[in-house]
């Protein structure tokens, strides 16, 4: 038998290839939800905080007490009832735990001592539970620091722990635990800083205008005239008095330390002048000594210094302007 002949072979052209923004050009896209706006989101509220810390002053603190014990809600056609406690804090908008708090302070007294306008009453916060140790450490501190003796952290702990054996025989000895909290109160209660050591202090003297004035007049009232130099009346010369401005000048001295003294040492705050023995007393205070010289009329002239110092000629006028002339 003969075969059957095949049926029709269709053949597809081969199309070029889409580009990607072709493809999904014909594509419909199924459309999203539509934007909300923010107000209204279904985003949460903020909590809102019912009592928020504040600070309460006694005049106010006596007002709601006042409100609490005192009957003034309707309770019938001639009565009068209390407020309870729940609606004395709907009212005012404080803590429950405030009113039992304020109503026993009242009861102690302690309100008598203190103005309307104070905020908290004496005796709060955290006692010190080492009382009489912490006294004794800061009366040996400041005998030692009059001594001129350099105190630092490890002389504290040292002798802390030598007072708590003194004064706490009965307590164990890890009762006591020198850390770094305790001693930062300590530090901040007796007002007692890490310092520099330091010279003294300089100042500048309160009465340095007066002193440049009685000088300057004191001049003026015994100087005499010298006929022939130039300084008779009449001549146009740059004076002040009867002395030009080039035969004026004032001259001091200021120490200038090569370096501090070396070391750190606790020592109360306020203080300017921290100073503490040295083993080395004369090598750790060297220094030079500036000569100073300051002309009126402003010019620089080269003047023999004596040994060891050096002479910086200045304005007078300048420096009095700038408040920085000691007489």
């Amino acid at each position: 038998m003969a075969p059957r002949p095949a049926g029709r072979i269709r053949v597809h052209p081969i199309l070029p290839a889409l580009s990607t923004e072709k493809f999904y050009a014909g594509v419909k896209k199924k459309p999203g939800p539509k934007r909300k706006q923010l107000a209204e989101s279904l985003r949460a509220a903020p909590r809102r905080v019912e009592y928020p810390y504040r600070s309460y002053k006694v005049s106010y603190k006596l007002r709601v007490l006042s409100y609490w014990i005192t009957p003034s809600i309707g309770a019938g056609p001639t009565q009068l009832r209390k407020p309870t406690r729940a609606e004395t804090t709907t009212q005012f908008g404080v803590p429950e735990a405030n009113l039992s708090w304020w109503k026993k302070e009242e009861q102690e007294g302690k309100f008598q001592g203190l103005t309307l306008e104070q905020y908290r009453v004496p005796g709060g916060g955290r006692r010190r539970k080492w009382e009489v140790l912490e006294r004794a450490l800061y009366e040996k501190f400041r005998y030692r620091r009059a001594s001129g003796g350099i105190v630092r952290r490890g002389w504290f702990r040292r002798v802390s722990k030598e007072l708590f054996l003194q004064h706490y025989p009965d307590e164990a000895q890890t009762s006591f635990c020198f850390s770094n909290g305790w001693f930062r109160r300590f530090l901040s209660f007796h007002q007692v800083s890490l310092r520099f050591v330091t010279n003294t202090a300089s100042q500048l003297p309160s009465d340095f205008s007066n002193a440049i004035l009685n000088w300057m007049r004191f001049n003026r009232r015994n100087s005499q005239l010298r006929p022939g130099n130039g300084q008779v009346p009449g001549d146009v010369l740059a004076d002040v008095g009867r002395y030009t401005l080039s035969n004026i000048v004032n001259m001091d001295q200021t120490p200038l330390p090569f370096e501090y003294l070396e070391g750190r040492t606790y020592n109360q705050k306020g203080e300017k002048t921290i100073w503490a023995q040295s083993s080395h007393s004369g090598w750790d205070k060297r220094q030079a000594t500036i000569q100073l010289a300051v002309f009126a009329d402003g010019r620089t002239r080269n003047l023999r210094p004596p040994s060891g110092c050096q002479i910086q000629p200045q304005s007078l006028r300048q420096l009095i302007q700038h408040g920085r002339m000691v007489g």
